[in-house]
């Protein structure tokens, strides 16, 4: 066989093999792609929670004072939530906002944001045996309901 027909059957037989790794690639490089465009999909954002209005029921129990009314509740998963004002008044006490970080089913880490924005950590906060909508604190009880 001469160099010219040794090359040329060279080249017949690696062509096939070279057209298929050339969709091998393609096929690759598509999914490739599409990889991509789920990856750059919008996450869920945690920055904000969805927000529902609920009904509040806030008590400060050493000034006996009270809060009924509309409130905003924004889950954080897990139990946790926060809840405010939606026209950004305080509940009681110059408290705007209280958050409820679970610990477990029945004790939440209870937090208060006043006015300026600062956030005071009020203590454990225990499930109420009474009303499942309620956490109580040494000096807060925060019942939040469905509307």
């Amino acid at each position: 066989m001469s160099n010219q027909a040794s090359l040329n059957a060279d080249v017949s037989t690696t062509m096939p093999e070279a057209a298929k790794s050339a969709e091998t690639n393609a096929a690759a490089t598509d999914q490739k792609k599409d990889v991509e465009k789920a990856d750059k999909s919008p996450a869920p954002s945690k920055a904000a929670p969805s927000v529902k209005t609920a009904d509040c029921k806030i008590t400060s129990i050493p000034g006996d004072t009270q809060f009924k009314g509309d409130c905003e509740f924004m889950p954080h998963g897990g139990g946790s939530f926060t809840v405010k004002r939606s026209n950004g008044q305080s509940f009681v006490d110059g408290i705007t906002a209280f958050v409820a970080e679970l610990d477990s089913k029945t004790a939440a880490g209870l937090s208060a944001r006043d006015a300026n924005g600062d956030l005071t950590y009020l203590g454990v906060a225990e499930k109420s045996p009474v009303d499942g909508a309620c956490w109580e604190s040494e000096n807060h009880s925060v019942c939040v309901y469905a509307k």
